[in-house]
């Protein structure tokens, strides 16, 4: 198993074709040139690809639903702490 990790900000865009999903993800970096110098906002740029059949991307999806749901659960955990004056569990 490789041990390479990626840092991305987020999903750019996604196309399907041929059977195949391709996933662009960008980094957000400031461009102190634009409009505005450092107060600029940062703009999103690719960082990497991901291409995979799509039936792999099914399965990613599925999971990354189940990751969702759980998340949904922490922060309603969170909140109720939060309502009753103490902290989740």
């Amino acid at each position: 198993m490789s041990d390479t990790k990626i840092f991305v900000d987020g999903l750019m865009s996604a196309v399907l074709r041929d059977g195949v999903v391709r996933l662009e993800f960008g980094e957000f970096e400031a461009d102190a040139e634009a409009e505005g110098g450092e107060n600029a906002p940062p703009q999103m740029i690719p960082k990497t690809r991901v291409a995979m059949p799509w039936p792999g991307f099914l399965r990613t999806l599925r999971m990354m639903q189940e990751v969702n749901e759980r998340l949904k659960q922490e922060v309603e955990k969170q909140r109720a702490a939060q309502a009753n004056g103490g902290t989740a569990t």
